[in-house]
């Protein structure tokens, strides 16, 4: 991997290989854009912030941030290879945030933000063959990669739009209003969130997907009594923070800009806008639904078996179908009247889903889940994510990346229309947090 743009002793290392492709690269590759603002020092962090954060998971990198900077490449490489090779990292190991602090460390080397800006688009720029030989058709050869504010992004591909104010986002609600689409949203706090499901964020949690939905039932089971199909289950499930293979989204645009503004505020937040076909909307009814919730219901390699046979191209459908028997049956379960006609590509889907309004939470949020099935990026080999195909493009077919700045400022707007803690969070505790901290406002 040719990262000799910044040294070549550095490129040959793999913790430093693992670390730039997850902090820099991984996301450009799935998503077409990323964030370069935390490298770059913008908002600036202390040194003692990240060794102590660095202690706290008892990472010998802490040692590097308790000594002054280096101010030359050599010196950085010196001090960074001296504590990687001596420490003989597992690369398993390695957590994202110290992965963070290698590729923050080496940055540091560059004086300037306007320099750390040429140096990185002249690296993805080298990049390109590489980036179209890992990620397939996504990457073309001529990606036209661009930097603004600190966001490196794919300018034929995304359309890069930042919102300072309340009403910088409605003249973009009302830009992208179609009348036979429906637009659901999703806001995140930190631009650099993977949009995807909390149960593909750890390898662990996805091969014990079965264990956990099995245990949580069997050690909780008065609160899953009243659920009437998988897709209630996993939504309560949810709720209480248990990975699951469903993404929350809302279909009210000021939910989600207030998820965007909710924490994080030295770091810009995002509000994904999907824009979805009405006929294509589905309800807890739906056969594909059904299917789709019953996954969990399977073991890791059960759950392969399946994603292999869909993308056999030699079965016959009805060959396929008697592949997937044990998930048609599981189905049958709370839908007697299923058939055994299932399309392969049902099953590596991502659709939207409006649920029923029994939980109290989905109520206040005005929620809505995005289901997601055997995805190729988590099951083949596929490096973009699928997800993205869900999202609202503008005019010329590019996505459209919402960047939420001044987020302080937006937060006060939307709290004078009524959007804030209270309301998002029904339960009695978020309640009077809310009180105990506005009092001066009530």
């Amino acid at each position: 991997m040719p990262f000799f743009f910044f040294d070549e002793d550095l490129s040959n290392n793999v913790m430093i290989q693992e670390a730039l492709k997850k902090i820099c690269f991984e996301k450009l590759m799935a998503e077409g854009y990323c964030d370069m603002n935390s490298v770059f020092n913008r908002p600036q962090l202390k040194r003692e912030e990240i060794a102590f954060e660095l202690a706290k998971i008892n990472s010998p990198l802490a040692s590097l941030f308790k000594r002054i900077y280096p101010k030359t490449i050599e010196e950085a490489k010196k001090r960074l290879l001296a504590v990687l090779e001596k420490e003989a990292f597992d690369i398993k190991l390695l957590n994202y945030y110290s992965m963070f602090a290698i590729v923050y460390y080496i940055y540091r080397t560059i004086p300037t933000y306007e320099e750390r800006s040429e140096k990185t688009h002249a690296m993805f720029g080298f990049w390109k063959k590489y980036l179209y030989e890992l990620s397939g058709n996504f990457f073309s050869s001529d990606i036209d990669l661009r930097i603004s504010g600190g966001i490196l992004f794919d300018f034929n591909t995304v359309d890069l739009r930042v919102i300072r104010s309340i009403s910088n986002y409605v003249d973009l609600l009302d830009e992208i209003k179609l009348p036979e689409k429906k637009v659901f949203f999703r806001g995140h706090s930190d631009i650099s969130y993977r949009l995807l499901p909390s149960i593909f964020r750890k390898k662990e949690w996805l091969h014990n997907e079965k264990k956990m939905y099995q245990e949580l039932q069997i050690n909780c089971p008065g609160d899953f009594s009243r659920m009437k199909n998988h897709l209630e289950t996993l939504a309560e499930m949810q709720h209480y923070g248990l990975p699951t293979r469903l993404l929350d989204i809302t279909q009210n645009p000021l939910i989600a800009l207030y998820f965007a503004c909710e924490s994080r505020d030295t770091y810009a937040g995002e509000v994904i806008l999907f824009s979805i076909d009405i006929d294509n909307i589905k309800y807890p009814q739906s056969d594909t639904v059904a299917l789709l919730a019953s996954l969990p219901l399977f073991t890791n390699t059960v759950q392969r078996d399946f994603y292999f046979a869909s993308k056999d191209k030699t079965l016959t459908l009805d060959t396929f179908n008697k592949r997937i028997t044990r998930l048609v049956q599981e189905v049958r379960l709370e839908r007697p009247g299923f058939k055994d006609e299932v399309l392969p590509e049902d099953l590596c889907r991502s659709v939207i889903v409006i649920p029923s309004r029994n939980n109290r939470r989905i109520d206040r949020q005005e929620g809505a889940f995005i289901i997601c099935g055997l995805l190729d990026e988590i099951y083949g080999n596929e490096t973009r994510n699928s997800i993205t195909d869900l999202r609202a493009k503008d005019i010329d077919g590019k996505k459209i990346v919402c960047v939420i700045g001044l987020k302080d400022k937006i937060q006060k707007q939307l709290n004078s229309l009524g959007i804030n803690k209270a309301r998002i969070y029904p339960e009695i505790d978020d309640v009077a947090d809310y009180i105990k901290n506005h009092t001066d406002e009530l």
